[in-house]
């Protein structure tokens, strides 16, 4: 019987392999595929990153090797698991797949966690978020378990030891399953504790494997392309070849007036600052996180703020505007992008933003999932000139810095 699914799903990331087939080939092994560089960040960062922006996501355990991380490798970990917006620990893996994925479910269960849990290999990089809602619909639909997968595109041949092809397979039912994989939290680590140390736990391939043979149902969902998993050097060469980036910039303005018939406080970069008059605007009116969101669609050439979340939408009245720059940097990240930096000055006579500045970096930090050293918060007045400088209203000047793959060619519809 399913456990209920609820809105949230937590995440383990497997880290924890030697990449033996990847090293098999090179002169010296050097770090595991995990810790190699692609378009110049850790191959496991890039899929931390991409699941903990996702709106569900609650939890990240990652699973490491017991030894031999490299300290410049762990201090990115911890920088990384510190600017991420929901709370990531980490745990050490086991002689096999499923003996580290058992430690992770049960360093898991320690904590408070999520009905429904994915379990996802570092080794693929890119995680489209339109597949990890398809997972969650999955589970909350009624499935025990659900996988992405893709259809076999390539003819299939049977051959025996000595390749000789003896027959043509029918492609028509057969999937290419990749991670994440996501079940009923209690279940799956029941499954792993009664199989835990027997050979079929030892040899299962994936988490779906060992789910067939308790006979859960699983069902499968529309996988991505940029999926794929790095286990040979040349996969990491190619994907390198594919993420030629470019660098983007684009700028965001907004203004909001001041309202003399209401008291503060008002919403600036996410920060309720006290003021003796409030705003007036549809949502809460934050000048800074408006800017940041123009800013970032700007570069993904996505139009801006007001098409998105038209002020015209009931929906949006008093809306907090941290959501508004979340969907503008999720959409970076579906297009296999990253934010390098985001720039922001304020313009006001009043309320003063120096006492509040390292308070609005660390809420911008919070909902970005960016580092102190890639945000910036600045301050200026207008000289008393114009209408910020009669105290009328407050003005927000921003710039976005994002690093896009080359063959971007524009947001999906």
């Amino acid at each position: 019987m399913m456990a209920a699914a609820d809105h949230n799903m937590d995440f383990i990331i497997l880290a924890a392999g030697q990449s033996r087939r990847f090293s098999a080939d090179m002169p010296s092994p050097g770090p595991a595929k995990q810790f190699r560089l692609l378009s110049g960040k850790l191959v496991l960062l890039h899929s931390l990153d991409a699941i903990g922006c996702w709106p569900h996501c609650r939890r990240i355990m990652v699973v490491l090797p017991e030894e031999g991380v490299d300290e410049l490798v762990t201090n990115q970990l911890k920088e990384a698991a510190h600017s991420c917006p929901v709370p990531v620990q980490f745990t050490t893996g086991g002689a096999t797949r499923t003996a580290s994925t058992l430690n992770g479910l049960r360093a898991l269960a320690e904590r408070e966690h999520s009905t429904s849990v994915a379990v996802h290999d570092a080794a693929r990089p890119f995680v489209p978020h339109h597949v990890l809602d398809a997972l969650l619909a999955a589970r909350k639909a009624g499935a025990d378990g659900a996988v992405p997968a893709l259809p076999i595109t390539d003819t299939v041949k049977q051959v025996d030891r000595e390749q000789i092809i003896l027959s043509t397979i029918d492609r028509t039912s057969l999937r290419r399953v990749q991670t994440p994989q996501a079940f009923a939290f209690d279940t799956l680590l029941r499954l792993h504790e009664a199989f835990a140390g027997g050979d079929s736990h030892a040899k299962v391939t994936d988490d779906a494997s060992l789910a067939e043979i308790a006979g859960m149902k699983l069902i499968c969902v529309d996988g991505a392309s940029e999926l794929e998993k790095i286990t040979f050097a040349e996969d990491l060469n190619m994907m390198q070849n594919s993420q030629q980036t470019e660098t983007r910039t684009a700028s965001g303005f907004d203004v909001h007036k001041f309202s003399p018939d209401e008291s503060g406080p008002i919403m600036i970069c996410g920060v309720a600052v006290d003021h003796d008059q409030g705003l007036i605007a549809h949502s809460d009116g934050d000048v800074g996180l408006h800017a940041l969101c123009d800013a970032v669609l700007g570069c993904l050439a996505m139009g801006d703020i007001g098409q998105h979340f038209p002020p015209s939408d009931p929906k949006w009245k008093a809306a907090s505007s941290d959501q508004f720059l979340r969907f503008a940097l999720d959409q970076v990240t579906e297009a296999g992008g990253h934010v390098s930096l985001l720039d922001v000055t304020l313009i006001c006579e009043r309320p003063k933003i120096g006492p509040h500045r390292q308070e609005m970096t660390d809420r911008l930090s919070q909902i970005t999932g960016l580092p102190a050293s890639r945000l910036s918060v600045k301050a200026t007045t207008s000289e008393r000139l114009g209408f910020t400088g009669r105290g009328e209203g407050i003005a927000a000047l921003a710039q976005a810095t994002v690093c896009l793959p080359s063959s971007y060619t524009g947001a999906k519809g």
